[in-house]
């Protein structure tokens, strides 16, 4: 699939207004990744995408185009260049209503259509692979076996249509596979070209144009360490996430982040060389007592990875959070062996536990900061102070979500839950349902007024008797997220998600720290 000769038909659709534009012009254009500005929330075109080799987009062949109530093109195509959209406009390309909330629409492939042909012929080929072009449609194959079952969920009121005009060309011989144009993850999966790379050296540029200070994180999850340190006033490059749950999740709560789906062991961070700050929340279960503490024998301890990539990118700072367990004695070497590496690599290493109800998180959550400061920086860094408020009970915090329903016994219910939560739980992938862990912490939420087998789909109804339980939105509130910030629909996912993360207001405490370390402010 990586050989430039590979043979490529491209299906996809086009927007009615635009059917005379591409039969007089014989020209069609396919989205690039590009990169979204924080300042203005505008796309724009990423330069460095102009300049690289896109071995996909070049072993396009043929393109096939759909548009329900109007006419099928079918065509022999060869890509011609990369154009912006002003380049479409004022070519005459209507581009009137498109949103560009996301990073879509700065940046396209643009394609010449140079010889008519059929679907038939196009689809037909033996020798080419066909490839469905959607930005809303999850990544599937198409084949006899995908038409013996309900379409996938899409986004667009055009997928469907698509499907069935691509029905009568799939034989057993044949298939076809979405995807999705401005998601770099396919291109680097498949073809090798970088375009998380891409992006990154546009958010680079961009964020040294505006002054701001820049940040690549691994083990990024679903974002509590990412946003925290956004808020801080760090502008991420990159963020690399193993899971594609999670990146999902990190893609539709922050589009004009750059997330890179994918094994940090595959990641090189020689590119990203001379980024303000390597961050990262590497996997806690090694340290856990919740797991077996296998620690450096754990195959998912990826603190090597860590180090690896201190070395290569060479940030002037770096912080590394993990669980309270990985400061238990029986992990002393290791950790000693850790601290040591970074200081060999050019920091001032530091470590500390910090409770995450210092900086108002209703909940008894001990995180293990490490904060490496470059040696050539000239600034000090100091451990955020623990707030002089209190954080609220979870009673206090939760009383809006608890009562939207009207609850007549939510005045009771706040003076029992007058403490704060005990620890949010994740669980892991095996295991793990949609509750509040294991039986001593549900005894725990139970002594606050909170049933913790199970997660409810909403708050408690007006005439509800009995001990509420939490739903999703109440565990994110309790782990320090905003009301905004989405987890998808499946709550056992949604919990782990929660449960796994490091709390935003934590997280944006020690960047603000490390901001001032390296801007030299008092």
């Amino acid at each position: 699939m990586k050989a430039d000769s590979h043979r490529i038909v491209l299906v996809g659709t086009y927007r009615p207004e635009n059917e005379t534009w591409i039969a007089d012009k014989r020209l069609y254009n396919l989205p690039l990744p590009a990169v979204l500005s924080r300042k203005t929330g505008g796309t724009r075109f990423v330069a460095s995408a102009k300049d690289g080799h896109l071995p996909f987009h070049e072993s396009v062949f043929g393109v096939v185009l759909f548009a329900e109530g109007h006419q099928t093109f079918a065509f022999k195509a060869k890509f011609k260049d990369v154009v912006d959209g002003a380049w479409l406009e004022k070519n005459g390309y209507s581009r009137e209503g498109r949103a560009l909330s996301r990073p879509h629409g700065a940046a396209y492939a643009l394609y010449e259509l140079y010889e008519e042909s059929t679907p038939a012929k196009l689809l037909g080929d033996r020798a080419a692979e066909v490839f469905v072009s959607s930005s809303r449609c999850p990544s599937v194959k198409i084949d006899e076996a995908f038409y013996s079952k309900p379409y996938p969920v899409t986004g667009g009121k055009s997928m469907p249509y698509v499907f069935d005009c691509l029905k009568p060309y799939f034989k057993k011989w044949k298939s076809a596979t979405t995807f999705n144009p401005v998601q770099g993850d396919f291109f680097q999966a498949n073809y090798g070209f970088d375009y998380g790379l891409q992006v990154a050296r546009g958010i680079v540029d961009e964020a040294k144009k505006d002054g701001e200070l820049t940040c690549v994180e691994i083990c990024a999850g679903a974002g509590g360490q990412a946003l925290g340190l956004d808020r801080a006033g760090f502008r991420h490059v990159a963020l690399v996430e193993f899971e594609d749950e999670y990146c999902k999740v990190l893609r539709e709560n922050k589009p004009e982040w750059n997330v890179i789906c994918g094994d940090v062991h595959d990641f090189d961070g020689t590119p990203y060389k001379g980024v303000d700050l390597l961050a990262g929340g590497v996997p806690c279960p090694p340290f856990s007592v919740a797991s077996k503490q296998l620690g450096e024998d754990d195959e998912r301890d990826l603190f090597p990875q860590a180090l690896r990539l201190i070395a290569e990118i060479r940030p002037r700072a770096v912080m590394l959070e993990n669980v309270r367990g990985f400061l238990d004695p029986k992990f002393d070497n290791y950790r000693n062996s850790i601290l040591e590496s970074i200081r060999r690599l050019g920091y001032r290493a530091e470590i500390k536990l910090l409770q995450a109800s210092d900086f108002g998180v209703p909940q008894i959550r001990p995180r293990v900061v490490i904060v490496g400061i470059r040696n050539d920086e000239t600034g000090e860094f100091h451990y955020p102070s623990a707030s002089s408020s209190a954080a609220p009970s979870v009673g206090v915090a939760l009383r809006d979500l608890m009562g939207a329903n009207g609850w007549k016994g939510l005045d009771d219910w706040v003076v029992k839950a007058n403490k704060i939560a005990p620890t949010i739980v994740g669980g892991s992938k095996k295991h793990g349902g949609p509750d509040l862990g294991p039986t001593r912490a549900r005894r725990a939420w139970m002594e606050l007024g909170v049933d913790g087998l199970g997660i409810a789909n909403e708050p408690p109804s007006r005439d509800f008797v009995g001990t509420p339980k939490l739903t999703k939105e109440m565990i994110a509130r309790i782990q320090g997220f905003p009301p905004n910030w989405s987890f998808g629909k499946r709550k056992t996912a949604a919990c782990r998600m929660i449960g796994n993360a490091f709390p935003p207001p934590v997280a944006n405490a020690v960047g603000q720290q490390i901001r001032r370390c390296l801007q030299n402010e008092a």
